[in-house]
């Protein structure tokens, strides 16, 4: 169950700043006077220029320094076509107004700018992982916000470096405990180097004894009169190497039939990278933000769509941004919840449109107790969520939600936006490692022996390593040759289901303007109305199954007006115009989570795990069968806005064997034999 994080207790002595549970200072090298020690202490375990791929590892992110110390070097010396990976865990993250105030006025120049693209990028004190990405994509930052021992076994990755950047051991004797430093040595391998500012014997002795060969370099002591001196500070630097793997992994493994793909980047990464290429299906939300996360990792990518790009669902005229956090916890509402701050974050770096404008959520005062405890149990940032009273819930609005004889509160989500699907489509697709074919109907899809081979409608062919499906309409017969065909009609194990819904887009004048009707914020509980954008107010979305037609119709219209009224009390003494109206078809599953990841040779499966009611230790397991190369993101629903974000890095990190985005413990719920896995364990398939 989530929790708050720790809020650190901070103490500033002589301008630097200090922890005062560790009585210990986040920035020693700027707090003493030869100011060089900490960039010293880590600068042996990079070197940019002999690598395109790195991926360094921390204990204790505090300021960022560390991070952008590295950024800065490899924006120096590496090649053009690096990359750079850095995972970091922190228990009690600074915020960025902290950061700053320790950081700028010792920054030098060439930090400077850095510092202030990451705290711009710096996310919510939430906890789980965070995912950052600066200059285009090429350096990723991840940041793991919890407790070293209840996130790192349950996160994927292997170092080419780590940093024990923490405060001293005899200050913060938890980093550097036993079960700590084996959770460093279960994410090396061999040729991994370590660093830290600390080495006193008992880490030396438990390094060793995980199969580092480690060394204590000279090092002078930090003088006492410097406000950086602590008892730590008496032991020399730690450096050290990998020389043998751990004979026990100290990280949880998921269940072979969830087992992964191998990366389709090179393993080694001293040698040059083997850079696949990628060919995404569908050039929807989905297989743009696919395309630009692939794209970003030096992949060549060419997107095809048998229509038009931001096509189908994507051609919606706005959309909501929210976590959509459920009364309860579970797998699927975490991942939902994560991708939405994900979400945010990419479509600020790319440039798409969002209005910051925040969502209300209206409870009655009845439910007021059980939603306090609901949000207690998120763990979130009372600045980003919380219940407000009716009046302050008519402020944050500009109208009224309830009227006086039944006065409502709201949940307020401060981070909520509206959007354009449309035109994020574009901006994801505006990279130059991504080519568009539209009108290119998928005829034909096989794998060859060095890849996959796409045969369109139109006569055209392309070929390329990797084929990510973001579509549903990809015809069952496409794939004569395969296991299984991709059409969202032919996969068996997964129960897809298709619904349609209406937008309407109402106009309003200047004299309904003046009725102080129209919100500020989105206005959210079954049914939804957006805040007016050049005089127009969005308004749904209904939910239909029977009827899957696409055309927009004047009775959803009325359900959406009822939303409205509903929502809205001051609007319905009004009657506004009625501009337009757009209706499309989602694709879900029943268990409201996308389906993401690579797609598993059904039959096989079937057959490789058919003991799986017997319980999971009824066999010796192989790994699952997949199709090499294959992968999906598809049955966004409603919550695609978010969802197709979170999947497209997940996709992006199986494809170069970069850490993943979610942990283990939430990956089940969004690969695509999830729905398998339970089949074969009660013998019943889901509808």
């Amino acid at each position: 169950m989530p929790a708050l994080l720790s809020i650190p207790d901070l103490d500033w002595r002589n301008g630097a700043l200090f922890s005062r549970a560790h009585d210990d200072c986040y920035t020693p090298a700027l707090a003493t006077p030869a100011g060089d020690g900490h960039a010293d202490t880590f600068a042996a375990t990079r070197d940019f220029r002999t690598t395109r791929r790195h991926l360094t590892a921390e204990l204790g992110f505090g300021t960022g320094l560390a991070f952008l110390s590295a950024w800065a070097d490899f924006r120096a010396t590496a090649p053009a076509d690096a990359q750079l990976d850095w995972v970091s865990v922190e228990s009690a993250p600074l915020d960025a107004a902290t950061i700053e105030r320790a950081l700028a006025p010792s920054t030098a120049p060439l930090l400077s700018d850095l510092l202030s693209e990451l705290l711009r990028a710096l996310p919510p004190r939430i906890r789980g992982i965070h995912r950052r990405a600066f200059d285009g994509g090429r350096v990723r930052l991840t940041l793991l916000y919890g407790d070293v021992l209840e996130l790192l076994p349950v996160t994927d990755f292997i170092a080419d470096a780590w940093q024990l950047d923490g405060f001293a051991p005899d200050r913060n004797p938890e980093m550097w405990s036993a079960e700590a430093l084996a959770q460093v040595a279960a994410h090396a391998r061999v040729g991994t180097t370590i660093a830290g500012r600390f080495a006193p014997p008992p880490v030396l002795e438990s390094l060793k004894s995980l199969g580092f060969q480690v060394t204590a370099a000279n090092a002078s002591r930090a003088p006492a009169s410097s406000p950086a001196s602590n008892a730590g500070a008496a032991h020399p630097p730690l450096h050290g190497t990998l020389t043998r793997t751990p004979e026990k992994r100290a990280f949880r493994q998921l269940p072979r039939w969830f087992s992964m793909p191998h990366p389709a980047t090179a393993a080694d990464t001293l040698q040059p990278l083997a850079i696949p290429t990628a060919i995404v299906v569908g050039a929807g939300l989905a297989g743009a933000s696919a395309a630009r996360a692939l794209a970003e990792r030096g992949i060549a990518v060419t997107v095809i769509d048998a229509g038009c790009a931001a096509g189908r669902a994507s051609a919606a005229p706005r959309a909501v941004l929210a976590p959509y956090l459920a009364s309860w916890q579970s797998p699927q509402t975490r991942v939902v919840a994560q991708a939405f701050m994900l979400a945010r974050a990419v479509m600020e770096r790319v440039g798409a449109p969002l209005n910051p404008c925040g969502l209300l959520h209206p409870v009655n005062s009845d439910d007021e107790w059980g939603y306090e405890q609901s949000i207690a149990e998120w763990g979130w940032p009372t600045e980003l969520l919380r219940l407000i009273g009716a009046d302050e819930a008519t402020r944050v609005a500009g109208t009224p939600l309830s009227n006086s004889t039944n006065p409502e509160g709201a949940i307020f989500v401060r981070d909520a936006a509206t959007t354009r699907p449309a035109e994020t489509v574009r901006a994801l697709l505006a990279h130059p490692a991504i080519t568009l074919h539209e009108h290119a109907p998928v005829a034909r899809l096989r794998h060859t022996d060095v890849g996959w081979h796409v045969d369109a409608e139109s006569g055209r062919t392309f070929d390329a390593n990797i084929v990510v499906i973001a579509t549903a309409g990809i015809p069952a017969a496409a794939l004569p040759d395969m296991p299984e065909a991709l059409a969202s009609d032919a996969l068996p194990s997964i129960p897809f289901n298709a619904t349609r819904g209406q937008l309407s887009t109402l106009a309003f004048d200047d004299a309904f303007a003046g009725a102080s009707a129209v919100p500020f914020t989105v206005v959210s509980a079954n049914g939804f109305a957006m805040p007016p954008v050049d005089g127009a107010l969005c308004a749904g979305a209904t939910y239909e199954r029977e009827r899957l037609t696409t055309g927009p119709t004047p009775h959803d219209d009325a359900v959406n007006l009822g939303h409205i009224e509903r929502l809205l009390p001051a609007l319905a003494t009004c009657t506004p115009n009625r501009r337009g109206a757009w209706a499309g078809i989602r694709t879900s599953v029943n268990d409201h989570c996308p389906v993401v990841g690579p797609v598993i040779a059904d039959a096989q499966f079937r057959e490789s795990f058919a003991r799986l009611p017997h319980g999971p230790f009824a066999a010796a397991w192989p790994d699952a069968p997949l199709l090499p190369g294959l992968f999906v993101t598809l049955a966004h629903g409603s919550r695609g806005t978010s969802t197709v974000f979170l999947a497209a890095e997940l996709i992006a990190d199986m494809v170069c064997g970069t850490p993943r985005c979610i942990t283990d413990d939430l990956l089940p719920a969004v690969l695509p034999q999830r729905f398998l896995v339970r089949e074969l364990r009660v013998g019943t398939r889901e509808t």
